[in-house]
C-alpha cells in the first residue's frame, strides 16, 4: 500500500505562525524573556519547546500557551495552497494518508477541522513518546496504515520533518517553503526535494514510480 504521510503546520495549514503567535503571547502574560529565533523551534513537540522556552516554569508555559493557541486556530488557520487538493487527489490515485505532526492531537484536530481535511490516521506529539526529528512518529503512521516506508513520501516544512522522514526510510521527501523563515536548501544535499506548495507535490504524486 502506498502512503502519503504529510505534516500539518506550515504544510497543510497555516498554522505554523498561529503556533508561534501563541508562544510569543503567553512568553509574555508570564514575564519570561528569551532571546530565541521561534522559527528554528517550530515542528517540535509543544512540550519539549515548553521547556526550551520556560525553565522551571515550562509547564505553566506549556499550559497557558495551548489555551491562546485554541483560542486563535479558529480564526487564523487556512489551508495553504492546493493542500485540500493534494488529500483527495492521493486518495483518488490509492494513496493511504496520514498527518503526522508535533502538535498536541487536541490542537490538530482543530486545525484540521479548521481547513476541512480528514486524513485516514492521525499521530500527533502527544501520541509517541518521542516526537521529530526522531523518526517514531513516522514509523508509528506507517505500522498504522500497513505501509512500508520505500511506498511512501513524506511532506512537511522543517528540518525535523526532513530528520524523521528520512529516519523512517521514506523514499521521498518533499520540503515546502512553508511560512516560516528557515533556509532548508542545505536538505537538497541529503536528498530532500524542495518545493513550493503542496501544489508541486500535488502534481508530482500523478507520476512517480516507486522501486
Amino acid at each position: 500500500m502506498r502512503s502519503l504521510l504529510l505534516d500539518l503546520d506550515g504544510t497543510l495549514a497555516t498554522t505554523a505562525n498561529v503556533h508561534k503567535e501563541a508562544w510569543e503571547i503567553a512568553l509574555k502574560r508570564l514575564g519570561i524573556r528569551v532571546e530565541v529565533n521561534l522559527d528554528l523551534l517550530m515542528g517540535r513537540k509543544t512540550l519539549d519547546i515548553a521547556r526550551v522556552l520556560g525553565g522551571d516554569r515550562y509547564l505553566e508555559l506549556y499550559n497557558l500557551k495551548n489555551e491562546i493557541y485554541d483560542e486563535l486556530v479558529g480564526t487564523k488557520a487556512f489551508p495553504l495552497p492546493c493542500a485540500r487538493e493534494l488529500v483527495k487527489d492521493a486518495r483518488e490515485l490509492g494513496y493511504s494518508v496520514a498527518v503526522v505532526t508535533s502538535s498536541l492531537r487536541r490542537s490538530a484536530m482543530r486545525s484540521l477541522q479548521a481547513i476541512g481535511i480528514e486524513p485516514d490516521i492521525l499521530v500527533a506529539g502527544d501520541d509517541v513518546e518521542r516526537g521529530k526529528p526522531d523518526p517514531l512518529p513516522v514509523l508509528t503512521a506507517l505500522r498504522r496504515l500497513g505501509s512500508k516506508p520505500e511506498k511512501s513520501i513524506g511532506v512537511g516544512d522543517t528540518v525535523y520533518d526532513f530528520q524523521a522522514f528520512k529516519g523512517a526510510g521514506v523514499a521521498y521527501v518533499f520540503i515546502i517553503k512553508g511560512e516560516l523563515n528557515l533556509d532548508n536548501s542545505s536538505l537538497v544535499d541529503q536528498g530532500g526535494i524542495l518545493v513550493e506548495s503542496p501544489c508541486d507535490v500535488d502534481r508530482f504524486i500523478r507520476s512517480v514510480v516507486f522501486q
